[in-house]
């Protein structure tokens, strides 16, 4: 493992346990090992180096004294501050996007995830290609970077605009294919989980199909973004048939290409009847809520069923701390571990989706059969009568169907 030195920026209300920890567990995540950790609280910016002069040489000597040659910092530096730091430290300097766009690499296995993380990267470094280019104006006032140099930058740029207009492309026909799959899926209650990464919707999605499934489970595993791929499944709860989908993960801070990039990979969460947003108990939920209330805030999700599931009870020492915890949402606290915590969060689901059916008594002549298959399918069914022109059938049923197939009730 890559050793490093994390570098943890802070504001004065910053919870600096919690920014230490997960700038950790990003490096962890990423291949390396955190030997030490430095912060600071930044009130003002220093442009040339974003913290101040002397963290800088205590960063120095600490690196030297434990033979260190990479330094990770939890705030997105401009070009000129990499230079400048990594002139005066005389190591390798790595920021927040970088480190979370290398993961992003390592962690991509389909091919729309790594469109789009070829796209943020390519969205990040244009911009940065124009600031280092200034930056140099201003230090050798045009000496230099004239020419050849300046032509150079410019066919770069152009390659890198080039590039991601081929990339938007090719993501707008991944869009195209993902609409035929979602309108394949109409007649069913598509469910989506979302929330802070590792808080276990991988988990919840594998023990969800090891009990009520038939696909094949997603990558699962005790690390930061384990799995940046939209995957989903069909599950059958009785006669309630769902699809449920996992997303990638939330964190704070995303720099404005990685948000605009990867927001989009939530676009299926507007396309689900119902959000299942799961929280890690057991660790800083305030920081993960508001994290996960904040980033829905710029997607139209509708109104929607919401259902907060407190994941990693196990975990958890306080458990009455937990449910304080109130959103006018419904709540569930299970561990993804526990089968029949699994079965008590389907219960919920199920108990959600009915919560609006209606009791119908409907007639369903024989010529239409496939109405009848439908509703045996997909629905308990009460009581069953046939007469000379068909069937009555007694059963509890959801609002669309309702108004879909309102000519065969014959009384409520």
């Amino acid at each position: 493992m890559q050793e490093v030195i994390q570098v943890n920026v802070l504001n004065r209300d910053d919870d600096e346990d919690n920014k230490i920890y997960e700038l950790e567990s990003l490096i962890n995540t990423a291949g390396g090992k955190s030997l030490a950790y430095v912060s600071q609280v930044v009130d003002k910016v220093n442009p040339r180096f974003y913290i101040g002069k002397g963290k800088v040489s205590e960063i120095k000597d600490l690196a030297k004294k434990l033979e260190v040659d990479t330094v990770i910092f939890d705030v997105e530096l401009s070009a000129s501050q990499l230079y400048n730091l990594e002139e005066e430290l005389k190591l390798h300097v790595v920021d927040w996007t970088t480190l979370i766009l290398d993961i992003f690499a390592l962690r991509a296995n389909t091919k729309e995830s790594r469109l789009k993380i070829k796209l943020a990267q390519l969205k990040y470094q244009l911009p940065r290609l124009n600031k280092w280019f200034s930056y140099l104006s201003r230090q050798a006032g045009g000496i230099g970077t004239r020419g050849p140099g300046e032509t150079m930058l410019e066919t770069d740029r152009r390659a890198v605009v080039r590039d991601i207009k081929s990339l938007e492309k090719q993501l707008k026909d991944v869009e195209k294919t993902k609409r035929v799959n979602r309108q394949s899926r109409r007649n069913i209650h598509n469910i989506s989980l979302l929330g802070y990464t590792n808080a276990g919707k991988s988990t919840i999605l594998n023990g969800m199909m090891k009990i009520f499934g038939a696909e094949k489970f997603v990558y699962s595993d005790d690390l930061l973004f384990a799995t940046l791929d939209t995957s989903t499944r069909r599950l059958d709860f009785s006669n309630t048939k769902v699809t449920l989908t996992d997303t990638v993960g939330f964190i704070d801070n995303l720099s404005a290409e990685l948000n605009d990039s990867f927001l989009t990979t939530l676009d299926e969460i507007r396309f689900a009847d119902m959000l299942l947003i799961v929280i890690d108990a057991s660790h800083n939920i305030e920081h993960q809520l508001h994290a996960i209330e904040t980033a829905i805030e710029d997607i139209d999700i509708g109104d929607k069923e919401i259902l907060y599931v407190f994941n990693k009870m196990d975990k958890v020492k306080d458990e009455l701390a937990v449910k304080l915890f109130k959103r006018e949402s419904e709540r569930i606290y299970i561990s993804a571990q526990d089968d029949d915590d699994l079965v008590r969060l389907k219960d919920k689901i199920v108990s959600l989706i009915k919560s609006e059916y209606e009791l119908v008594n409907m007639h369903i002549p024989f010529a239409d059969g496939d109405i009848l298959d439908h509703m045996m399918t997909n629905y308990d069914i009460l009581n069953t009568k046939y007469d000379e022109d068909g069937t009555n059938i007694k059963f509890e049923i959801s609002k669309e169907d309702r108004d879909k197939y309102g000519r065969f009730i014959t009384s409520l």
